[in-house]
């Protein structure tokens, strides 16, 4: 399994914009309580990439994830924060957004997933869609329904 550099340099494209995981939870915490305060929505877009067979080893997912990384990068506008939650997903934080926003922006990307032929390599990308408050109302429940 490739494994990507913590500093997001390993996704390909313009990765100044993918921050590596510590400071993506951080500013997930700091949106939070933001949200609180002045009692704004936003919403979570994250992209998991799944092995669906293993006729490569592993081989075509770096390929994978930076074609990800390359639409999520080209998706989204420049005030969204984008962060990599693991080896095989990469998230968004939609300030703003909420629930039919979110779902809006989620439908969008499973569109826009059709032009990419990741199953040919053995790949299948999900996106789910997490609201704050609606769907979760503290950090740490957001970070155990990102890493699920």
């Amino acid at each position: 399994m490739y494994s990507f550099e913590r500093s997001g340099k390993g996704c390909g494209g313009r990765t100044e914009r993918i921050l590596p995981r510590e400071m993506f939870l951080s500013l997930l915490d700091f949106e939070v309580k933001r949200s609180r305060r002045y009692q704004n929505f936003f919403c979570i877009l994250v992209m998991k990439l799944n092995q669906i067979s293993n006729h490569d080893n592993g081989i075509q997912q770096r390929s994978c994830y930076q074609k990800m990384a390359h639409l999520l990068e080209e998706e989204l506008r420049e005030s969204d924060i984008v962060g990599i939650l693991s080896d095989n997903s990469i998230a968004a934080i939609l300030p703003y957004g909420d629930s039919v926003s979110g779902e809006n922006a989620k439908a969008r990307f499973d569109r826009n997933l059709k032009y990419f032929d990741f199953p040919k390599d053995g790949y299948e990308i999900k996106v789910d869609r997490i609201c704050f408050p609606t769907d979760s109302t503290n950090t740490s429940d957001l970070i155990k329904r990102l890493m699920c």
